[in-house]
This record gives structure tokens, C-alpha cells and sequence, in this order.
């Protein structure tokens, strides 16, 4: 009689998470700061994500496009959202958003063109002389 045993050798493998769903969308525009949106990655690595990085680089800035990237804020997992602050009125930004386990850091959901920090309201000046009162917008 010969007993045949069967073994089944199941591997799991934990990974970092994918990388958040996009767009990543930039809404909110004012002169000194915007606001980041994005959605959850489609897998996590098998592993809770423990945080969200979010870095710019302001493209407008020479030096900033040599040095790369700059780590903004490390939000916990559940924020979705993040409101960057103390940007410089008219310089442009590129953003990206990382998630992060246990096993390291997914690749970056990043905005495919920079974005201006302005004011959403436009700009107006006002010549007044003896024949005129002139109003001009600038957008």
C-alpha cells in the first residue's frame, strides 16, 4: 500500500503599496496656497498603509529644479486631501503623492503640469484724469 501525502506550499508576499489613484487633482488656487486631492491605491502591498507623503518642486525656482523634490507634509492614511501652505505667489509647483507601509514607499502619483499659486481674482487699475476715468483688468 503505498500513502502519498501532498504538500501545498503557499508563499505570501507583503510588497509597498501601489501608488494612489489619481488624478491628483489641484483645486483651491489662492496666492499662497492650493489644495491635493487624490484617492487610495488599488492595493496596499498587503500591508496597511501607514502614511501619505506629499512633495513639490517649484519649477519656477532654479534652484529648487537642481535640488528635486521637497517633502511637504506626511499625512496619516485616512487623509485624502491636504491643503499645501506658505507657497510664494506666482512661482509654479509640480506635486506628487507617495503612499506608504510597512515595506517602504509605492511609486508617486504625480500632477502632469505645474501649477500657478495666484490670485483667483483678477488685478484692476484705475487712471483718472480731467477727461477720463479709465478701468483696466488684468486677468
Amino acid at each position: 500500500m503505498d500513502i502519498k501525502i501532498a504538500v501545498c506550499v503557499c508563499l505570501f508576499t507583503a510588497d509597498v503599496p501601489g501608488p494612489p489613484r489619481g488624478p491628483l487633482a489641484v483645486g483651491d488656487v489662492l496666492r499662497n496656497s492650493m489644495t491635493l486631492t487624490w484617492q487610495p491605491p488599488l492595493t496596499d502591498g498587503e500591508s496597511p498603509i501607514t502614511a501619505y507623503i506629499v512633495e513639490r518642486q517649484d519649477v519656477t525656482s532654479p534652484v529648487e529644479r537642481l535640488t528635486g523634490w521637497t517633502r511637504v507634509e506626511r499625512l496619516r492614511p485616512h487623509i485624502y486631501s491636504y491643503t499645501v501652505p506658505h507657497l510664494a505667489e506666482g512661482h509654479r509647483y509640480l506635486y506628487r503623492v507617495i503612499a506608504e507601509n510597512e515595506h517602504g514607499r509605492g511609486l508617486p502619483l504625480e500632477t502632469r503640469n505645474p501649477v500657478e499659486a495666484k490670485s483667483p481674482f483678477c488685478k484692476f487699475h484705475i487712471i483718472v484724469t480731467n477727461l477720463l476715468c479709465l478701468l483696466i483688468f488684468t486677468i
